[in-house]
């Protein structure tokens, strides 16, 4: 989570700031301090350790452009928006100087500052999928039991939309999520952006993607983010372009890194989502350039047989076949090897996410468990390989072997 603090001298200003933070960013910013002028702002600096904040620029002791200047010299990492009722273009001028991130003028819209604050948590995904890719690099905790529904979106939609599990098998999983009988829509969005895009970025565009009459349920994987969006109404999903167009606006970034879109149709109920998401590609397919479309399908293709050796890895874990699991891990890895083009980063990070599949797996096998140490030494493991080349495939045979704890 990013941590935010906010400096105006009006209150009511502190308070609204918070308050859409609160509602539109939730499990993404935190707003660690809100400060009434530039003078508290910085000294609470080195308590709260923000990555950005906001700065009105009148405030009385010091304004927001000297408490920028002051947090440059200190801090150059944190990311400033300045907020003013001044459109004077000295004013911009000035903030740009100071390394300013962005500038935003009152009276602004509640859109407005969203799509501010979009910008500038865009400019700090890299770093913090990052850390979150090698956070699992520390020490395992033997106290803490380890969490086997961590990414469990994953399963849930991808093995339905390839018809390994069928909506009768998910149904009660789905239901924890919160989708139930209602309406049904699948946005599938696919870009090369997405491959190596860590937790930060998931929980980036989960917030995108809530509604205010529904409910979303999101996974990346491989270069593909599907959405299931499900309301009790058919039309609870009005504010879906709006969520599309920011999806699209952070991926693309700065870089403008090609971005495609598919959304589906309306349906009933779950068991038309396999049919939902095949709508929803199927626009993928008919309107981009012929290389394009052939990669889509070639790993669409690819994330079905992926589906397949997780199960059957899943299953010989289970069964403790460790030679079994040996080769079928070594496909896997190829699989991803082949399909993410050799980039050693998003082959781990989608790894990780296979691993994470088939672990599951062997704990939902009836009379079987996995001890916590055991499945955390899995991601310890894999945290502590060198992500700018150390081969995956080397470490296979430690990744074959899992004890597994019989009822």
């Amino acid at each position: 989570m990013l941590r935010l603090m906010v400096a105006d001298d009006e209150q009511y200003e502190r308070e609204y700031l918070e308050r859409i933070v609160k509602e539109s960013y939730p499990n993404l910013l935190e707003v660690v301090y809100k400060a009434a002028d530039g003078e508290e702002l910085v000294e609470k600096l080195k308590e709260h350790k923000p990555h950005i904040v906001l700065l009105d620029i009148k405030m009385p002791r010091m304004d927001g452009l000297a408490a920028a200047e002051e947090i440059r010299k200190r801090y150059p990492d944190i990311q400033m928006i300045i907020i003013s009722a001044y459109s004077d273009f000295a004013y911009a001028k000035q903030a740009l100087k100071l390394g300013v991130t962005d500038y935003l003028l009152k009276p602004y819209l509640d859109s407005d500052l969203r799509e501010t604050l979009d910008k500038v948590i865009a400019r700090a995904r890299e770093r913090e999928d990052s850390l979150a890719l090698l956070s699992s690099s520390g020490p395992v905790n033997q106290e803490m039991p380890f969490d086997f529904n961590q990414g469990q979106e994953k399963d849930l939609l991808w093995n339905l939309f390839f018809r390994k599990k069928t909506a009768k098998e998910l149904k009660g999983r789905l239901a924890r999520q919160g989708i139930g009988e209602g309406w049904m829509k699948v946005v599938l969005i696919s870009s090369p952006a997405l491959v190596s895009m860590g937790a930060f970025s998931q929980e980036v565009l989960k917030n995108y993607f809530r509604l205010a009459e529904g409910k979303a349920v999101n996974s990346i994987w491989m270069d593909q983010m599907a959405v299931c969006l499900y309301g009790d109404q058919e039309d609870a999903f009005t504010e879906l372009t709006g969520c599309i167009r920011r999806a699209r606006d952070y991926l693309a970034g700065e870089s403008q890194v090609p971005v495609a879109c598919g959304v589906s149709g309306t349906c009933h109920g779950i068991e038309g989502l396999p049919e939902a998401y095949e709508e929803a590609a199927s626009y993928i397919s008919g309107y981009g350039k012929e290389e394009d479309v052939l990669e889509f399908a070639r790993m669409r293709e690819s994330m079905a047989r992926i589906c397949s050796l997780e199960e059957e890895i899943s299953h010989r874990m289970a069964m403790q076949d460790r030679e079994g699991c040996y080769h079928r891990l070594n496909s896997l890895v190829e699989e991803l090897e082949r399909r993410l083009m050799y980039q050693d980063v998003a082959v781990k990070l989608n790894f990780g996410r296979s691993l994470m599949t088939i672990l599951r797996g062997v704990d939902q096998t009836p009379g079987i468990h996995i001890q916590a140490a055991g499945a955390a030494g899995f991601f310890e493991k894999l945290g502590q390989l060198n992500f700018n080349g150390d081969n995956l495939k080397y470490h296979m045979e430690y990744f074959s072997q899992i004890e597994v704890v019989k009822e």
